[in-house]
């Protein structure tokens, strides 16, 4: 048996496992339409302000990286490139109270709203601004976080 079939097969099984023990409410997920992958919007998609931007900030794409070894062991499209919702050079500014946009990256927002909220320790600029990077290891988006 193909392993990466396994490996589908079996956390589609788990997945199918796990949805009957955890209420639907616990499974929201944003996600940029068109992606194959679920998304929730509506007043219930993000309860009590969670993933909210706490302060503004501007954000700007430094470097779209794309590992094709790791692809190709990893992934199940091997040949699936860069990541297809940025580029080099895009910005984007957020208000505070801003929540997750239809076509952005919901994990990258999730490190957008942490970096908003609290100062990092060591900062690699000055304390209003962070470099973050996107944690998809295979093809990852490195940024600059500025707080306004």
């Amino acid at each position: 048996m193909d392993r990466r079939y396994f490996c589908k097969i079996a956390s589609l099984a788990a997945g199918a496992i796990s949805l009957n023990a955890i209420p639907a409410s616990a499974l929201i997920t944003a996600a940029p339409s068109g992606s194959g992958q679920p998304s929730v919007s509506g007043p219930s998609a993000k309860p009590h302000g969670v993933n909210r931007i706490a302060t503004p900030c501007r954000v700007t794409v430094l470097r779209r990286e794309c590992h094709l070894d790791l692809q190709a062991l990893y992934l199940d499209d091997p040949d699936a490139g860069p990541c297809r919702l940025f580029k080099s050079g895009d910005e984007y500014t957020f208000a505070a109270g801003s929540i997750c946009p239809a076509d952005f990256c919901p994990r990258l927002w999730e490190l957008i709203c942490a970096a908003a909220v609290t100062d990092p320790c060591d900062p690699p600029l000055d304390h209003s601004t962070t470099l973050l990077a996107c944690p998809d290891g295979t093809r990852p988006v490195i940024i600059r976080v500025d707080r306004l």
